[in-house]
């Protein structure tokens, strides 16, 4: 019993100087979320100091539990846990939101301790889970992964995909804590401090919920005791807890979220009222060091494998088809290989590698925000995940895709049926605007493969890139174009017609290269025509491509399905606008209709006839 006293006044210790350092560093920093901070304080002292195994001198190792801080704007009180756990200087934590520090806004990698740039509310449960899945089947260690929730983000979709994944996995390793403040940003959450409805709800989806006053230290002990005993299902914990608390002037009161104490007589009465419980002498951190590493994920630069796409040379082949053989081929090489896919799978392929390595895939269902949260979650961790869908599917993934890539994480992205040769299904299904938004990510890859051979190559070479990545890939099979051993790098390109004296330089990708292709050669020999084959679009072979289109005079003419906005076609516009002298763009201009895809490229000005018309108007 004295050492339960002991304990928990230390921890109450701990909660205090959380506190204490996270209203004077967002003070210091003239902006930041202290309350949101208090209210979590004494959660995340009980977190570390008692429930978690981790070795603080070490916090990127793969033996520690991990914590997701998913409520990213509570990231000072994050900050002061580390300072408190020995990891962080105090110094270095009032360099709080200052340019050049670590202790930015919102947690980023730049810190070993953090996996996944958080602060877009609703994604730190599938990053978690996907940490959590890495644990148990390649770490096996016990380790576990905690995710720190606030009851706004609990409105997100996202959250509730992954709480059903969670459950249908049957993840145990994974402990959400849930900081049920009541208070969002301008008003009270949906449910306010209705404990009781939340509790159905995460029960609902096949989780043990544990309903506990998120003041209450001894009772906070109780609930991770129990939730690190419950088996063959991830637990949340559901903490009824203040805003603000600990400091009379904010606490439970509407109106002060990202609002910091001003430095003078507010903040030092703030801190003159959490100060009573900051101990004259403290002890050293208590931390459970964590069991011994059992095994070791690999690492270093992933080796190709070299082996060639297992094609007839007369074969017709749809790019999409290279999913599944280049995929298994990578898969065979390198046990970092993940592949996630959205009941997608019999369409992108990506069924051929899910039946070989089942314990290196999982299936999200219909739910592709949890498919690129898990998929940066297994990133983090040292997998190189490809995560599969429709093209057009990843546009309400774009936010969890965004955060992956300011993350630096090597997550790959896999789009088929892009644009409108997918034909009869409609808009609805046509991506259109894939290559504009991934495009914009720091560090990727854009590749847009135009047959076969490209497509195979695309997906490997992708797998090596230290960024995250999407290929394009489309749905009608077309013939092969290059042989089965040629060479597509990141950052290339092709020039499948080429001519000595060019007059026009024609650049296309994916099935209208096919139509264009059949265009030039329909005009007849000796056309003064040069035809590119863009199949990186990012990172641009600008000096490539500069040679080819002064070749021609400045000369350029692009066919492309899709939108105007973004696509091949900007991207030439954008790097080569000092080269260009005349220009012609065909896209998507209007919303597409059902139709048979000869229709579809026909009412476009994307099928060889009608490119074969405007390419005679150009000469």
């Amino acid at each position: 019993m004295p050492e339960k006293k002991a304990l928990i006044k230390e921890l109450e210790h701990r909660a205090a100087r959380i506190r204490y350092l996270s209203l004077k560093s967002t003070a210091e920093a003239g902006s930041g979320h202290p309350t949101s901070c208090l209210s979590a304080a004494d959660l995340l002292a009980v977190m570390f100091f008692s429930a978690m195994h981790y070795d603080p001198a070490h916090p990127e190792a793969h033996a520690n539990d991990r914590l997701v801080l998913s409520k990213g704007h509570a990231a000072p009180a994050l900050y002061a846990a580390w300072c408190e756990a020995g990891y962080l200087k105090e110094e270095e934590v009032m360099t709080l939101r200052r340019m050049n520090s670590r202790i930015e806004g919102h947690p980023m990698p730049s810190l070993p301790f953090v996996d996944v740039a958080t602060g877009s509310l609703g994604q730190g449960l599938s990053v978690g889970l996907g940490i959590a899945r890495f644990q148990s089947q390649v770490l096996k260690n016990g380790a576990r992964t905690y995710v720190f929730m606030g009851d706004g983000e609990l409105a997100e979709g996202s959250a509730w995909e992954a709480f059903g994944l969670a459950a249908h996995m049957k993840i145990d390793n994974l402990i959400a804590v849930a900081d049920i403040n009541r208070l969002g940003q301008s008003r009270e959450t949906m449910h306010g401090h209705d404990l009781n409805t939340y509790a159905r709800k995460v029960e609902a989806f096949g989780w043990e919920a544990l309903v506990i006053d998120g003041h209450n230290i001894e009772e906070i002990l109780r609930a991770f005791d129990r939730a690190l005993k419950v088996k063959g299902k991830p637990v949340c914990l559901l903490a009824k807890t203040q805003k603000g608390f600990g400091v009379s002037e904010i606490a439970d009161k509407n109106g002060w979220h990202g609002k910091p104490l001003k430095v003078g007589p507010e903040l030092d009465a703030a801190l003159k009222e959490v100060a009573p419980a900051i101990m004259k002498s403290p002890p050293v951190p208590s931390i459970v060091h964590p069991p011994q590493l059992r095994q070791s994920p690999k690492a270093g630069p992933l080796i190709l494998p070299k082996v060639l796409p297992p094609y007839a040379k007369d074969a017709k082949v749809a790019t999409r088809q290279a999913v599944g053989d280049a995929l298994l081929a990578l898969g065979k090489a390198d046990e970092r290989i993940w592949v996630i896919d959205g009941d997608t799978g019999n369409s992108t392929y990506a069924d051929a590698f899910m039946k070989e390595f089942p314990d290196r895939s999982i299936e999200c269902y219909i739910a592709e925000q949890n498919m690129a949260g898990i998929a940066a979650g297994l990133a983090a961790r040292g997998a190189i995940p490809f995560a599969c869908t429709f093209g057009a599917f990843w546009s309400r993934a774009f936010d969890q895709i965004r955060m992956a890539a300011l993350s630096g994480l090597r997550v790959k992205f896999i789009g088929t049926h892009a644009g409108i040769s997918i034909g009869e299904d409609g808009p609805s299904q046509m991506a259109l605007e894939d290559i504009a938004t991934f495009r914009t990510l720091p560090n990727g890859a854009v590749l847009y493969p135009s047959d076969g051979v490209s497509a195979f190559a695309c997906i490997m070479n992708l797998a090596a890139h230290e960024g995250p990545g999407y290929v394009r890939l489309s749905r009608p099979a077309t013939p092969l174009l290059y042989p089965l051993n040629e060479q597509f790098p990141i950052g290339g390109l092709k020039t499948p017609i080429s001519c000595d004296k060019p007059r026009l330089t024609v650049v296309s990708a994916g099935v209208i290269l096919h139509e264009v292709l059949k265009a030039v050669s329909g005009l007849g020999k000796n056309v003064p025509i040069q035809v590119v084959d863009l199949y990186s679009v990012k990172p641009f072979p600008t000096a490539a491509f500069a040679e080819l289109l002064d070749k021609s005079g400045g000369a350029c003419a692009v066919f492309e399905e899709h939108a105007y906005e973004g696509g091949v076609g900007e991207s030439i516009a954008s790097a080569m606008a000092g080269h260009i002298k005349s220009w012609t763009h065909v896209a998507v201009n209007k919303v597409p209709r059902s139709g048979t895809p000869s229709e579809l490229l026909e009412m476009f000005g994307l099928s060889a006839d009608a490119i074969a018309k405007t390419l005679k108007k150009l000469i």
